[in-house]
């Protein structure tokens, strides 16, 4: 993909909507996307889809909520949750990722797969302990590249990754008593959204710290910032440096990611936002130490943001991926 398609898709039509965000009734409307009623366990929820120049910013706690309903299930072995695939990957030097089903953000860069935005029609259904026992699996097998294998010959890592981990508390609770019993780091990252309205959550998360690692990954540091980039009602956008806050007070590992895309993020903003994050934890000296992403042009982030700036490719986009279904993991 050439590096012009992805500036094409950002700009003008995604950079001119940050003045039509800045009307408060605006960002503190709530409702979805390119959404669908869709019938699911009895009920007709519309569920929102990927961003359109349309859409309505929704309320990521509502989603969660929603999403919960469609990739979670009462199983005989605990709470059961939906995963794309388990299997070792190169970074953090080698780790094996579960990669989760459905998320309560729809960033326009999001580079996951479909099942972030149809969790109805991705993934299959894992309990707790098989979950565990898949990601154990993964890590003995390694990385499967014979190139990666040479430089990493052994996995020591776990991950939960993809969407957004933290949708199923009691799933992910479970998971972690079984991952624990091992001699595996085990790394959980979060978009901070479910962690930060719940600080009870983070407590549970606390009996695992010595083993447990959080990457909070943020999408701004202003409600308009968060808005435009995530689809999300701008109030919402503290709920990421909460969560951070939760972690560290209770003992827990954790540390900020940024999306600082300069495409996407004014510097004023990412300078606000090391600011915000310095003063919640001094000691990481976020100005010189923040982990700071770049937009990469995978094809669902191409497709995303094309959908956003063209309501004609965005229904056929809807439609396609309507017929497709992946099950296996």
């Amino acid at each position: 993909m050439r590096a012009g398609t992805l500036t094409r898709c950002i700009s003008p039509s995604f950079e001119g909507n940050l003045d039509r965000l800045k009307n408060k009734d605006f960002i503190l409307s709530s409702g979805g996307g390119s959404g669908i009623a869709m019938r699911y366990e009895g009920e007709c929820m519309e569920y929102p889809r990927f961003l359109t120049q349309d859409f309505k910013p929704l309320d990521p706690i509502e989603l969660a909520k929603k999403t919960e309903l469609i990739v979670t299930r009462r199983g005989p072995e605990g709470l059961e949750r939906k995963y794309t695939g388990f299997y070792s990957v190169p970074v953090y030097r080698g780790i094996a990722t579960g990669y989760a089903v459905g998320c309560c953000l729809r960033c326009i860069y999001c580079w996951s797969n479909w099942s972030r935005d149809f969790p109805e029609r991705f993934g299959r259904f894992c309990s707790p302990k098989h979950a565990a026992e898949k990601l154990l699996r993964a890590a003995e097998e390694g990385i499967k590249s014979d190139r990666w294998r040479r430089l990493i010959p052994k996995v020591d890592k776990l991950r939960l990754s993809g969407c957004e981990p933290t949708i199923g508390k009691e799933h992910l609770l479970a998971l972690l008593e079984h991952v624990h019993r091992s001699n595996f780091i085990f790394i959980l990252e979060t978009n901070g959204i479910i962690l930060g309205n719940d600080r009870n959550y983070v407590k549970k998360l606390a009996e695992f710290k010595e083993k447990i690692y959080v990457r909070v990954s943020f999408k701004a540091a202003t409600p308009e910032g968060f808005t435009i980039r995530t689809g999300a009602i701008g109030k919402y956008y503290e709920l990421p440096f909460k969560a951070l806050k939760y972690l560290l007070d209770e003992g827990i590992h954790a540390r900020a990611a940024a999306m600082t895309d300069p495409r996407v993020m004014p510097t004023k903003e990412r300078k606000l936002l090391i600011q915000m994050l310095d003063e919640i934890d001094p000691k990481a000296d976020y100005p010189k130490t923040l982990e700071e992403e770049v937009i990469d042009a995978y094809d669902t982030t191409i497709a995303r943001l094309k959908a956003f700036s063209d309501k004609k490719f965005a229904r056929n986009l809807e439609d396609k991926i309507k017929r497709k279904r992946i099950l296996s993991v």
